[in-house]
């Protein structure tokens, strides 16, 4: 009889553990492992699988965390990017993840360098910059940010490239140092380009870009070769002379002087131009087209409705001139010595040059505020046997 009772009691005894282990596997969930654990691709371990991932959590977890930093977020807070402290085997390079909220599991980027500068994302959310120093500056990776494809061009600049506000395009301030000669540049580079073009590209002047609003104003700072910083605003455009740029097709330029022009055709003589040219003499201005690359290298005008894209027009004032253009852009000085007055560095890295009606015998530095404008030229420095 006691027999029987002891075995009804291991019996029951074995049942209560055996319960008592169900209820606590049923009440234990899987956990996963630290930020940058590629095995659980980089989420932290103190949250329950099926815990909600809103942004709120996932920041907190990832701002107590000593070896998480570059806590970058999206513009409409739906993805993080960051940077892990890379593991020994990574030999020095750091991680970066890309966490979206509401899943689980972060997404490994890429190794980074550790000397990231940090990230930038575009407006719209789409796309986000990996800055890494090169150098004194540094390069970047364009990557989008559902598919982590990344741009084949890299843009080399100096500071964190800024975004266009419809996240298209973006600016940056770039600088080379090449046989004793120091260039700065303003340039911007589009999405899904082969490579970037200049706003600006001048010789003893850098740039650094701080931010383009919605009007479509690129704020920098353009600091000369002794360190003086001036504060100004420019946009992604090209200038004009009657509607004619830079860069324009024939048909281009026939859309805004007309059809009315006379053909000269290339001589086999290229002159300063970078090809053999195609010269167009309409009433009043010389359009000189490229035969090869099919686009405008220059204009000359002389057309007493010629006008550029700031409202300048033939017969002006120097002083309107120079109250316009000073404000805004570089007077150079020529390799060959002197101050060029009347020419100004505008967008594109090309040169506009305002002749005006200046005596024989006179120099540029001869002009007067009452001196008027004869002609125009829009063409690039190096056209001009310059280098600027």
């Amino acid at each position: 009889m006691k027999q029987l009772k002891f075995k009804n009691f291991k019996t029951f005894l074995l049942g209560f553990l055996l319960i008592g282990l169900l209820v606590v596997l049923a009440g234990c969930k899987a956990t996963p492992a630290q930020p940058g654990d590629q095995q659980n691709n980089g989420q932290p371990n103190e949250v329950q699988t099926g815990e909600e991932w809103t942004k709120e959590k996932i920041e907190s977890l990832l701002t107590v965390k000593d070896d998480v930093f570059k806590i970058t977020w999206s513009p409409d807070e739906k993805k993080v990017i960051y940077i892990m402290q890379g593991k020994p085997e990574k030999q020095g390079k750091d991680e970066a993840y890309l966490w979206t909220v509401g899943q689980e599991e972060a997404k490994f980027v890429r190794d980074v360098s550790p000397t990231t500068h940090g990230f930038a994302w575009s407006p719209d959310s789409k796309y986000f910059i990996i800055s890494e120093k090169l150098g004194d500056g540094a390069v970047n990776s364009i990557v989008q940010a559902d598919t982590l494809q990344v741009e084949a061009f890299q843009p080399k600049s100096i500071g964190i490239p800024v975004w266009s506000p419809d996240s298209t395009v973006i600016a940056y301030g770039n600088e080379s140092h090449e046989y004793g000669t120091n260039w700065g540049y303003l340039e911007v580079y589009q999405i899904g380009a082969e490579k970037s073009e200049y706003i600006f590209k001048a010789r003893d002047y850098f740039y650094k870009v701080q931010s383009w609003d919605m009007e479509g104003n690129i704020a920098y700072t353009e600091i000369n070769i002794n360190g003086q910083e001036t504060k100004k605003t420019v946009q992604n455009i090209r200038p004009s002379i009657s509607g004619v740029h830079l860069g324009d097709t024939k048909e281009q330029v026939k859309a805004a002087l007309g059809n009315n022009y006379k053909e000269t055709p290339p001589s086999g003589e290229t002159g300063h131009f970078p090809e053999q040219v195609y010269r167009w003499d309409y009433d009043g201005y010389k359009i000189f087209i490229g035969k090869d690359s099919g686009k405008v290298l220059e204009i000359y005008a002389e057309s007493p409705k010629a006008e550029t894209n700031l409202g300048i027009k033939m017969g002006d004032p120097a002083t309107k001139v120079f109250e316009v253009y000073r404000p805004k852009y570089i007077e150079p000085e020529s390799i060959h010595g002197g101050k060029i007055y009347g020419l100004f560095k505008v967008e594109g890295a090309a040169a506009l040059f305002f002749n005006f009606d200046l005596k024989e015998g006179q120099t540029l530095e001869d002009i007067k505020p009452d001196n008027k404008v004869i002609r125009m030229i829009l063409t690039y420095p190096e056209i001009m046997d310059d280098s600027f």
